[in-house]
């Protein structure tokens, strides 16, 4: 009998821990994960010096696991749970890492997909009420898929069969991609999903390693193939660890942004060098603080910086992900989420920003402005070839529309900052 007390923490078929309802949390390495010659802690300031932890650590590590903002208080109101253990309760079968979360006495069963078509889950997610739960053609409900992936926007987890037909993961089963509709409910935002998909395409073309993103036209979503998932040599998904930013910090995810008192570009650097990063990541971190200026993707913060282990078990930066021009629609924040040199107002940082920003991460100045220009460089030769394909397989005027004005306003945002910088 499941114990609603704990949750047993699951790598695969290995059960790692277990997380105890308590104030303040606990969670409680198991003995058999301990005594692995190969065991590994789920995070470094949760380390296997000892079994048990309790505190702001667990909690940070833990809650940033769910999913932040209205998508919480959505989740709170459906299963009628306040608390990060009540939430990973409900949702935390699969998780954004290598590890899944089920009620005590519970253990990981053979992952089950229900087949699905675009057109149902679009229907799906046109009806407010049905974001959390749909019923299956067999009956079962939706709910039954245990899912929890960090971050504000609506997202939907989805595994691509081999022939291209979207399945829905039933109970913990792994999802392959991870679908983001246009995002509701802000004033001004529109076709937001066509924006991510240029954006991430774009830094793809220019070769920033991301996240693999296609337009799905049928949902009107921006379609990510999961970099945290990966097919064995059985054909069926295993799990990555990987840990943000936020969770190597020991910060709860409601202090992601430096202006709140989130990791600084500094910090994250050091963050990355704690965990032995190797150089060319170092440099992709930088191209991602470029790029991110040139498009105007403000909301940048260090959530959306993360490490994972890759199966060669070698410590990596991940792809990138959760790009989107914000400076393109009117009312969002004109702040970037990083200081740059003490700055964080794109629009009025000057070449003397850039250099002290290279100061503060120990690069040399020219190496930076270096880097600077390349990324320019390269989104201008690559932008048209982007837009010009993805106007390819859309179809209603407004998508037509944010591609041309997104373009243009990448376009003129680049140029502008190059002139600043005369780079």
């Amino acid at each position: 009998m499941a114990n609603t007390c704990m949750l047993d923490v699951y790598r695969d078929d290995q059960i790692v821990g277990t997380l105890f309802d308590e104030q303040p949390l606990k969670f409680k390495y198991a003995g058999s994960w301990l005594n692995q010659e190969q065991a590994t802690p789920i995070a470094p300031n949760i380390n296997l010096d000892k079994q048990i932890h309790i505190g702001d650590t667990v909690e940070a590590y833990f809650e940033n696991l769910l999913p932040e903002a209205n998508l919480r208080e959505l989740i709170k109101i459906k299963h009628q749970v306040t608390t990060t253990f009540g939430l990973l309760s409900a949702i935390g079968g699969d998780t954004a890492s290598a590890l899944s979360l089920l009620p005590s006495g519970e253990h990981p069963q053979p992952p089950q997909y229900h087949p699905t078509t675009w057109e149902d889950i679009a229907e799906s997610l046109q009806n407010p009420n049905n974001t959390f739960s749909n019923t299956h053609q067999n009956g079962r409900q939706e709910e039954d898929t245990r899912i929890s992936l960090a971050g504000a926007q609506n997202k939907k987890t989805v595994f691509i069969m081999p022939n291209g037909q979207p399945a829905l993961p039933l109970d913990s089963a792994p999802s392959s991609h991870i679908l983001k509709p246009d995002i509701g409910g802000i004033k001004n935002v529109w076709a937001s999903a066509l924006n991510e998909t240029l954006v991430m395409q774009l830094a793809s073309a220019i070769n920033l390693g991301m996240a693999e993103a296609e337009y799905q036209p049928i949902v009107k979503a921006c379609l990510i193939k999961r970099y945290d998932r990966k097919p064995n040599q059985a054909g069926e998904l295993i799990r990555l660890h990987q840990l943000d930013l936020c969770q190597l910090d020991g910060k709860p995810s409601i202090i992601k942004y430096e202006s709140d008192g989130g990791p600084t570009l500094a910090r994250c650097r050091y963050l990355l060098q704690q965990n032995n990063i190797p150089a060319i990541d170092f440099k992709r971190l930088l191209e991602w603080v470029f790029f991110n200026l040139y498009v105007g993707n403000n909301d940048s913060h260090a959530k959306n910086l993360s490490i994972y282990y890759t199966q060669e078990q070698e410590v990596r930066l991940t792809p990138f992900y959760d790009m989107l021009s914000t400076s393109f629609y009117a009312g969002l924040s004109h702040k970037f989420a990083f200081k740059i040199g003490g700055e964080n107002i794109p629009g009025i940082i000057e070449i003397s920003h850039l250099e002290a920003m290279a100061k503060e991460l120990a690069f040399k100045p020219n190496y930076v402005l270096k880097i600077a220009n390349t990324v320019a460089e390269n989104l201008l030769k690559q932008i048209d070839n982007v837009t010009e394909s993805l106007a390819q397989i859309v179809s209603i005027d407004t998508e037509q529309t944010l591609l041309e004005r997104l373009n243009q306003h990448i376009i003129s945002n680049t140029k502008k900052l190059q002139t600043r910088w005369k780079i």
